[in-house]
């Protein structure tokens, strides 16, 4: 799995929608596996899906209880994640990254 700066910007338009309680399909263009949440999965518990469609084909479903605040949580852990990202990532042949501070 590769992240790129534009996997965050979709992460944090996903936690808004999240937070609006809408479901979400996050990293879903091919790439890398792909992750579905869906807010009132089972007994209203959210259900995390992770498909990974471009190497095994394995899926796996699993309901997670959340505490209150999970999304602020998960805005302040993307927030870590940005502050220490390197400053400059270039592609130097399909796929294949280097990273610069």
């Amino acid at each position: 799995m590769c992240l790129a700066r534009e996997d965050l910007d979709s992460w944090a338009h996903a936690l808004d929608a999240l937070a609006a309680g809408r479901d979400v399909g996050w990293m879903d263009d091919g790439r890398n596996p792909e992750v579905r949440i869906e807010v009132r999965g089972q007994r209203g518990v959210p259900v995390v899906t992770v498909e990974d469609t471009p190497a095994s084909g394995t899926l796996v479903s699993v309901p997670v209880r959340v505490t209150a605040g999970w999304v602020d949580e998960q805005r302040d852990r993307l927030r870590q994640v940005r502050e220490n990202w390197p400053s400059e990532v270039i592609e130097t042949a399909p796929n294949a990254y280097e990273w610069r501070r």
